[in-house]
């Protein structure tokens, strides 16, 4: 027995690593920091709500911590998909992890008892989220990018589903550990776990070793005419790519969809279908194992039906499954729906990334993926705003009644998320056709 295990020993090393030893160094990297960055906003938005509590203001305040955090990702986004195209992408990276671990570590002062007035304890905080927001628009198309480099063509897709299924695991780690972490050690512990994680980050990343060509940085003129024309260059050269289009459009529709989902999502499962509020965390916690589910399916599923009609199949279903879910106000038919959601939304945002790198030259890699990723935040923005003012203002009171019950105005705004959703799934079934 002990000589049979002994010759295992040397297999272990290996079957630890996820795809190889470079992918392994990045992925570790990058759910360390998930973590801290979810830990880190959480404890924010509690941090804030105490400063304010039982105060008018409080939601207010409370929103521009989102607000900060995606205001950059709409000016900065595009813009620095062209830097990250033209400087050493792992040093890009470590550059990054360095600066926002600086920058984070910078609200230490103000989360404990020094004398300063609420105001300007709340701006320096949104300057500091809006500026480690704007650097992450550098450090996550760099980590896409970076992909093509580190694993082979073969193992794209198992690479994106286990840096998707390792978001969803940190958003859950993240925003249960939130509250406990708040409670028993303080805002001051989030912001030093937060730059800690940056700093794992930046020691694991330096450890992967990439081929000279990525350290070299791009000799390319850095004024901001040249700039703006690889902008434009990279814009048009998704214009005129098919499947980048294609990927553009359907994202965007879906990201609009289910903006309009998220914003309304705390009144649909208290006052639609009547959820506790004791229970309001569980339950819009547990479509997320959903979300682990069609990770876990996806390279299995994309082998057998094509990674295409998977891409473009996934928002049909998801459309049908909204509408089909939501309209009957039942909890189990709801929680039932959005965990099936879960399953198959997760499949068409882990293809994305082998999509775009496979119709994407290297050079070009950074300007589309911070082009794609700027278009869905502005979809879901905008969403966000039209669903909480629709339902406020156009749709407030309106009942429909039908025999299986009343719609109201969340329904209704559902029904229309769950078509704009189905019509993007539409869209890419006609485009992808073309392609073959």
């Amino acid at each position: 027995m002990f000589p049979r295990f002994s010759k295992r020993l040397p297999s272990w090393p290996r079957l630890a690593l996820l795809i190889n030893r470079n992918y392994t160094l990045l992925w570790f990297g990058g759910t360390i920091s998930q973590i801290g960055d979810v830990l880190f906003t959480m404890m924010l938005i509690l941090w804030v709500g105490t400063l304010l509590q039982n105060q008018s203001a409080a939601p207010l305040a409370v929103s521009g911590v989102t607000l900060a955090a995606a205001l950059p990702a709409l000016l900065i986004g595009p813009l620095a998909g062209v830097f990250v195209d033209r400087w050493p992408k792992q040093r890009t990276m470590r550059l990054m992890d360095a600066l926002r671990a600086v920058l984070v570590c910078s609200l230490l002062p103000i989360s404990g008892p020094l004398p300063l007035p609420l105001a300007l304890k709340l701006t320096i905080m949104y300057l500091v989220v809006a500026a480690v927001s704007g650097l992450s628009q550098f450090f996550t198309p760099a980590t896409k990018a970076i992909l093509k480099e580190v694993v082979p063509q073969e193992q794209l897709t198992r690479a994106s589903a286990l840096t998707v299924g390792s978001g969803v695991l940190c958003w859950g780690i993240g925003s249960a550990g939130a509250g406990i972490c708040y409670v028993s050690l303080g805002i001051g512990w989030a912001i030093a776990l937060n730059a800690a994680s940056y700093a794992c980050s930046w020691v694991l990343i330096g450890c992967m070793r990439i081929s000279a060509k990525d350290r070299r940085a791009s000799a390319h003129p850095t004024s901001l005419w040249h700039v703006l024309t690889e902008l434009l260059e990279g814009l048009r050269f998704i214009g005129g790519q098919l499947q980048l289009r294609t990927i553009l459009l359907t994202n965007s529709l879906y990201s609009f969809g289910w903006g309009i989902v998220s914003v309304l999502v705390f009144f649909y499962i208290t006052q639609n279908i009547q959820v506790p509020l004791s229970l309001y965390g569980l339950f819009n916690a547990v479509p997320a194992i959903g979300g682990i589910v069609g990770t876990v399916l996806v390279d299995r599923v994309a082998a057998k039906v094509g990674a295409t009609s998977v891409y473009a199949l996934s928002p049909l279903f998801v459309g049908v499954i909204l509408v089909v879910s939501t309209v009957p106000n039942q909890a189990i038919i709801a929680l039932l729906g959005f965990t099936l959601i879960g399953i198959v939304a997760q499949q068409a945002e882990v293809l994305v990334g082998p999509l775009v790198l496979l119709a994407t030259p290297e050079q070009m890699a950074g300007r589309v993926f911070s082009t794609l990723g700027t278009a869905t935040t502005l979809s879901s923005l905008l969403a966000t705003f039209l669903g909480g003012y629709v339902s406020s203002t156009l749709l407030q009171g309106v009942v429909v009644h039908l025999p299986t019950g009343e719609l109201n105005a969340t329904n209704l705004l559902y029904i229309g998320a769950g078509v704009l959703i189905f019509v993007g799934g539409l869209h890419a079934s006609r485009q992808f056709r073309r392609l073959r």
